[in-house]
């Protein structure tokens, strides 16, 4: 009860019971790590609505909270891990991403923060969700288990998607239609009519629309295997809801992007270099078949919306991902200057803290830009932003070398799925976007589990006979793997 009261909580109040619950959450995750990762996950898609409706007088502390599991996770996987998990390693750079990932400490030095606390935050919201790509590997025990959960997880999107259905009835005076640390009357709409652009469960609209287009890759990599349950549902729930969230959504970056990774999951599906389930191609069609009835009945309207959004606008998708990025790093490069403005300076956040600490305001504001690409250099200076793209580029070359070499059917399209969307958020929002910040380190982190081998490979003597392998059901995720 005392989270629907919180509006009424002076702020000492609600700093004593944020490092009490902090504690408590920190403990429980360091000694049920992979249960904490995986309500870490769940927390990532629910934050917004926490934030709007239960927790409105304590968003930041809602804003912190999956964080705060992750963090006890952390603490237990990397300083006190299972002695399951040193019987393998993972082959990644893992040099070279720490290497490049402590290229941005310089950055917190800039003396226009004005704060090291504030230069903290500013490289938590660049790094923290990194260590990802090093755990989620570990997380699951067994392909059963991971594609059990993997499949509840995706089935999360039905009920956020029937909220934004709800969304895009009501007018933009509903309570259903506020964000995080806003108004109803800031509500964005289609630039004509009277609809609302929706956001689901999350905090802005930018987080709904990457929340569309990861599960709906999740979605057609789960569809590619054969042991993956409630199919149907997927089919027939799941991914037309996403589709008709995408239009109710009015991004068209989002549009764009589920195209890209179809046409990828398509191109992989009929060159045979996929996942066990052989009809995935008909699946696939059968899918886009029904997300089309679907959106011509149940979503003429948000199509009619999103269709005439696309018409008047004066770009695109040319503009939108070559010309417009070209342009604010030419600009953003004239204004940082060599040291940038100091890093984490334009978010959201770091502004709450600066006047609830009653931090000076910093003696440079630094511009703001609607492209992440220029606001990092903005932020980090030239030379840093280069060490951060380096890293993400590291990533992506990691995730697709795996995929090309991958010969394990169920890993294959988990993988496919991290590699098609990291190519887009080179350009994307991802550290202003925390959502996309922990789903994309995530997936990414997941897609490594075929970089797992064995730490010591058993060698049996000529003529001796190897134990024999688990059943289908109950095969490791990696080879050699305990299943429990």
């Amino acid at each position: 009860m005392s989270f629907f009261l919180a509006a009424k909580l002076t702020a000492t109040e609600l700093a004593t019971y944020g490092l009490f619950g902090t504690a408590i959450i920190t403990f429980w995750s360091y000694l049920n790590w992979r249960a904490a990762v995986k309500v870490a996950f769940v927390l990532a898609l629910l934050e917004g609505a926490i934030r709007k409706w239960l927790m409105p007088g304590a968003q930041e502390l809602a804003y912190f909270l999956k964080d705060i599991f992750l963090f006890g996770a952390y603490l237990k996987f990397f300083l006190a891990p299972d002695p399951e998990l040193r019987a393998y390693t993972l082959k990644v750079p893992t040099t070279l991403i720490c290497v490049l990932a402590a290229i941005l400490l310089p950055a917190t030095l800039n003396p226009n923060i004005g704060s090291m606390l504030l230069a903290l935050y500013g490289l938590k919201i660049y790094l923290f969700y990194i260590p990802l790509l090093f755990l989620m590997p570990f997380l699951f025990r067994t392909e059963q288990e991971m594609n059990r959960q993997m499949t509840w997880y995706a089935l999360i999107a039905i009920p956020i998607c029937l909220l934004g259905a709800a969304q895009f009835a009501a007018g933009s005076a509903s309570p259903l239609n506020v964000y995080a640390q806003s108004s109803a009357e800031n509500i964005s709409g289609f630039g004509f009519g009277e609809k609302v652009r929706i956001t689901g469960t999350f905090s802005y609209i930018t987080g709904h629309m990457t929340f569309i287009v990861f599960f709906t890759a999740l979605s057609f990599a789960l569809l590619a295997q054969n042991q993956t349950p409630r199919k149907w549902l997927l089919m027939g729930g799941v991914l037309p809801l996403l589709a008709g969230n995408a239009m109710m959504n009015g991004s068209r970056s989002s549009i764009y992007l589920i195209g890209f990774v179809l046409i990828g999951f398509a191109l992989a599906s009929v060159s045979g270099k996929l996942g066990s389930n052989k009809s995935f191609t008909a699946m696939l069609l059968t899918g886009v078949a029904i997300c089309a009835m679907a959106g011509s009945y149940f979503f003429y309207e948000a199509f009619q919306n999103i269709a005439t959004r696309a018409r008047v606008s004066n770009d695109n998708v040319y503009t939108r991902a070559v010309e417009h990025p070209l342009h604010a790093l030419e600009q953003s490069l004239s204004d940082a200057g060599l040291g940038g403005y100091g890093i984490g300076m334009v978010h959201p956040a770091t502004e709450g803290i600066r006047r609830a600490l009653k931090i000076p305001a910093p003696k440079k504001v630094a511009p703001v830009y609607d492209m992440e690409v220029a606001q990092v250099v903005v932020e980090l200076g030239p030379l840093i932003a280069v060490g951060w793209y380096i890293l993400r580029l590291v990533c992506v070359f990691t995730v697709w070398s795996a995929y090309l070499a991958c010969k394990n059917v169920f890993q294959k399209p988990v993988l496919l799925m991290a590699a098609l969307l990291n190519l887009p958020y080179l350009l994307l929002g991802v550290v202003y976007n925390h959502t996309a910040n922990m789903l994309l380190f995530g997936i990414t982190g997941l897609a490594f589990v075929s970089l797992l081998e064995p730490t010591v490979k058993r060698r049996f003597p000529q003529g001796r006979r190897q134990l024999a392998s688990p059943a289908p059901s109950q095969a490791p995720v990696l080879e050699g793997a305990p299943a429990k």
